[in-house]
């Protein structure tokens, strides 16, 4: 995986991955302070995160009448 198709699919779930100066990569929310962060060294988990970060604020985001 390219490090811009890993971007595409961050971008796709509402998040943000980039690569910082020290080399590794930074996921988080769109407007996510840094408290939010996740940082990586490898491109396959900073997707993996990506996608769980998204999974859980969906989830998070559901209202109890939604569940029911």
């Amino acid at each position: 995986m390219t490090h811009q198709e890993a971007k595409s699919i961050a971008r796709h779930l509402g998040l943000t991955l980039r690569k910082v100066r020290s080399g590794d990569y930074r996921v988080n929310f769109r407007d996510g302070k840094d408290s939010t962060a996740y940082y990586t060294d490898t491109l396959e988990d900073a997707v993996r995160a990506a996608v769980e970060m998204a999974r859980t604020r969906g989830q998070s985001q559901t209202s109890p009448r939604q569940l029911g």
